[in-house]
């Protein structure tokens, strides 16, 4: 365990600094050459991982030495710029056994720009080195952008009048995904913690809640998906998926799968589908999992090398497609019967994810979003190997938003350039094209085709009509991201965060220099280890889970004691009465009575009373227990006031198929959840 002792930094001006920021540092480092007496680096991180320009983050590296030999030197080579780093208490009293544990050393930064920051740790004790945060080439943090994103929120906008008819503020919480029933009545929306599904007529609360715990921030947002009447409900919140019906909070099923990027439910609800998030090396991450919404067993699986960026469903689930990031960077379709891919695209990027994989309404094309220097569009039809065509984006620009309408006729796209375009599915150049002041995350296109919505770092919905150079802006607090229209076009749900425009460069401001007069403090450190003084200290999900349904489950476990105790009281009771070789007994306990209970005027029949409603009544207790201990996370409140609070997520946990670079994961510490690609 790390001894530390205090939780200051004792040189200022070495510990901190406000300006050094050069993106040109990302190249391939050479590797150190190996010895017996290397130290060890090791719970390497930024905290926070995300966030503004003009805040204070922390990078964290643990120094070991197996002899108890304090380091020559442990510096922190940031953007280029070797940075000795200081221990995070006096070092004076460190001895030898505190190097043999670990010493946590920091380096403290304030961006006063927005870009990249580039950086590994390398440390020497005088006979060997090592080196954390480096695989090939030095990590890149934090995440800056020019918002706190604690300002997020839930709208839906007439399509027709531009005005908002509800508006929901979730603050500091990332909104990863909404979706419209066909109609334009029910939305549901994803956000970090929450599920809720609005009546779009009845706008000021949801009608029903559910809570999960789930990361605030990064780019592997989950999502939620509705049927085409509004009837099932579908999402990925943390490492769960659920199956809601609208009419309660309470899942229809629910089951652990680990995090991802998407979901997908097919328009009569029979079918759902998730994208999973993890690492080529671990068999039960990077997953495409299709259900039927009768049960939570999977009807298959498909593992891939990269993560599943997107996934949807054909109009009655027949057909799948997908998209995958690095290693695999591929497009794919898949038949509802086997988890054998029909297609299986070529590469699409040299070293990118393909970020959005559109799979038309009958099943037989998919539209295609590439991103950074190979950024395009592609329309595949199945049974052909090669695109029917290919649209490069000027620039190259990444298409993170994308959408097709269900007949096939027309596809949406936006780009990181700030360009939106129609297209039609017979020709690779667009019908319409529009360019706004910003990067473009989100995009939904009307089922006719007749006008687009989109979104991005402008904080503004452009609504686009075909045929007009023009459109109409609704205004934002943050990052439009999230972006669905109703198939009857009345109404267009928009969302804002971040996840979409994470390990981007795109925004104009990317030169401006912040004053930082005020410098922004995040929650200390300490708090977010969890209180631990930075020690070194791995947290157990599955621990907090059982502590937490011990408690739950331990008064259902004394009324079961209870029952079976009375219950046996009364048989052994009944016996003594009745049975002739029990006499002995009896006579004992009628002296007892006489002598020692006479007050309370006992008779056997009054001791059989009472024997029988205590031990019926730990009966009625056990099974209700049973009964609230099946689903302790199902909760109903009052009517139109329900929330549904559920297990909290245990933090930084390695195995949990999400990277918690905040919370102390790297891809060295822990590479199953930190793969080093998209």
């Amino acid at each position: 365990m790390v001894i530390i002792f205090s939780f200051f930094v004792v040189n200022p001006i070495i510990a901190e600094d406000k300006n050094i920021q050069d993106s040109g540092f990302a190249r391939m480092i050479p590797k150190l050459p190996k010895t017996p007496n290397d130290p060890e680096l090791l719970n390497n991180f930024v905290y926070p991982s995300w966030g503004p320009v003009c805040q204070r983050y922390t990078y964290t590296v643990t120094y070991k030495d197996k002899e108890g030999r304090k380091p020559e030197y442990m510096r922190i080579i940031f953007n280029g710029k070797s940075i000795e780093m200081e221990p995070a208490f006096d070092k004076s009293t460190a001895g030898e056994e505190s190097y043999k544990n670990g010493v946590r050393y920091e380096y403290k930064f304030v961006p006063n720009k927005l870009g990249s920051n580039f950086y590994y740790f390398e440390a020497s004790n005088g006979l060997g080195k090592a080196r954390a945060a480096i695989i090939d080439s030095p990590d890149n943090g934090p995440v800056l952008f020019d918002s706190a994103f604690d300002k997020n929120e839930i709208a839906v906008v007439d399509s027709k009048t531009g005005q908002k008819v509800l508006n929901f503020q979730t603050k500091e919480e990332w909104v990863g995904g909404i979706a419209l029933s066909d109609d334009g009545k029910y939305l549901a929306a994803k956000t970090s913690n929450h599920i809720y599904l609005f009546d779009t007529q009845k706008p000021d609360k949801p009608l029903w809640k559910f809570q999960n715990g789930s990361e605030v921030g990064g780019d592997v947002k989950g999502g939620v998906a509705i049927s085409g009447d509004g009837g099932k409900i579908f999402a990925l919140i943390g490492s769960i998926a659920v199956l809601f019906d609208k009419n309660s909070n309470n899942p229809l099923w629910k089951t652990e799968v680990g995090n991802g990027y998407n979901v997908a439910i097919s328009k009569d609800g029979r079918y759902t589908a998730v994208g999973l998030a993890g690492s080529e090396e671990n068999e039960n991450s990077n997953l495409l999992i299709l259900w039927s919404a009768e049960s939570e067993k999977p009807l298959w699986k498909y593992h891939s090398s990269g993560n599943f960026h997107d996934v949807s469903l054909s109009s009655d689930g027949s057909y799948i497609g997908a998209s995958t990031g690095c290693p695999d960077r591929k497009a794919y379709i898949f038949s509802k019967d086997s988890n054998n891919p029909i297609f299986k695209s070529d590469q699409l990027t040299r070293d990118s994810p393909v970020h959005r994989g559109k799979i038309s309404a009958d099943g037989n094309y998919l539209a295609v979003g590439s991103e950074s220097d190979a950024g395009a569009i592609f329309l595949f039809k199945k049974g052909e190997q090669q695109p029917v065509w290919k649209f490069p984006t000027q620039n190259g620009s990444s298409v993170r938003a994308l959408n097709f309408t269900p007949d096939g006729k027309f596809i949406g796209a936006a780009t990181f350039g700030g360009q939106t375009y129609i297209f039609e599915s017979e020709s690779s150049q667009p019908i319409a094209s529009w360019t706004v002041d910003g990067a473009l995350g989100g995009v939904d296109i009307a089922d006719d085709g007749t006008f687009i919505a989109t979104g991005g770092t402008d904080k503004k919905l452009h609504i686009f009509e075909k045929g007009k150079t023009s459109g109409v802006e609704i205004p934002f607090n943050e990052y439009v991201e999230e972006i669905d229209i109703s198939a009857n076009g009345k109404y267009i749900a928009a969302g804002t965060g971040g996840s979409v425009y994470f390990f981007e460069s795109f925004n104009k401001d990317q030169n401006k220099i912040f004053s930082c007069t005020t410098v922004i403090e995040p929650k200390p450190l300490t708090e977010a280890m969890g209180g631990n003084n930075g020690q070194a200290q791995q947290v157990s999900s599955a621990g907090k889970s059982l502590i937490k349904n011990t408690q739950i489950k331990l008064p259902g476990m004394l009324f079961g004691f209870g029952f079976l105790g009375s219950m046996l009281l009364l048989g052994i009771f009944t016996a003594i009465r009745k049975l002739k070789f029990l006499e002995k007994q009896k006579k004992i306990l009628m002296q007892f009575n006489l002598s020692k209970l006479s007050f309370l005027k006992l008779t056997g029949k009054k001791v059989m009373i009472f024997l029988l409603i205590l031990t019926i009544l730990f009966l009625f207790l056990t099974i209700t227990a049973v009964l609230v201990n099946k689903n302790p996370s199902a909760v109903l409140l009052k009517k139109d006031e329900q929330n549904l609070p559920s297990d909290k997520q245990g933090s930084g946990v390695c195995g949990n198929n999400l990277c918690e670079p905040g919370l102390g994961e790297t891809k060295e510490s822990c590479p199953k959840d930190c793969s080093e690609g998209n």
